[in-house]
């Protein structure tokens, strides 16, 4: 009876395992999305497309991630990836203890920033961190651990790089608003020329 229940057991277990399959399909369709996260994170193209396929590798061969973790599985795939392209890390150093991870709400437009160049130019560290932190919303603690620093190390990296990408990101889209707003400002203008010289036709 107890082998009979640990058979199946087990195999209830297997069954809600994410297969290839599983990793293909969402890779296929997140794919722009997974290539915007390497990109952040190794602010390098041809690290950044050297890292999504060493995820996709990485997620192939994994048998024991359950279904519904699947996405979370596949961006922690790309962060070790990227670190260990960027650091010159080891795979097997980074390990994969601490998948309980916890996100923490974020205080900043997230998806806005997730289109800012302001990123790119980040120094290796307080990029790690940023995204890591901010965009993935991994808690402090877990970040340290993937990135083998302590939390105060990752603390401040995180206000280096906030201090520097806000400022020029509330910039840039200041800059968008005005030249917008200086757009609709012509275009009614001309609109305005326009009526007020057909009104001085009908006039005379």
């Amino acid at each position: 009876m107890s082998r009979l229940k640990s058979h199946l057991v087990s195999t209830d277990v297997i069954g809600h395992c994410a297969t290839a399959e599983d990793f293909e399909q969402l890779f296929a369709k997140q794919n722009t999305d997974l290539l915007r996260l390497s990109l952040h994170l190794t602010a390098d193209a041809e690290k950044a497309e050297s890292c999504l396929i060493l995820a996709m590798r990485d997620c192939f061969f994994r048998s024991s991630v359950s279904k519904d973790r699947v996405r979370a599985w596949a961006r922690r795939m790309v962060m070790r990836n990227a670190i260990r392209l960027v650091w010159g890390t080891p795979n097997d150093i980074l390990g994969e203890s601490g998948f309980e991870f916890h996100l923490q709400p974020s205080d900043f437009p997230v998806e806005a920033l997730r289109e800012s160049v302001a990123i790119l130019t980040l120094p290796d560290l307080d990029r790690l961190a940023f995204v890591i932190c901010v965009l993935e919303r991994y808690s402090i603690l877990d970040c340290a651990v993937l990135l083998r620093k302590a939390p105060q190390e990752v603390y401040n990296a995180i206000v280096r790089a906030t201090s520097q990408v806000l400022p020029l990101e509330e910039s840039r889209q200041h800059d968008t608003i005005a030249s917008f707003a200086g757009d609709k400002y012509s275009a009614l203008w001309d609109q305005g020329s326009k009526v007020e010289g057909s009104c001085g036709s009908i006039l005379d």
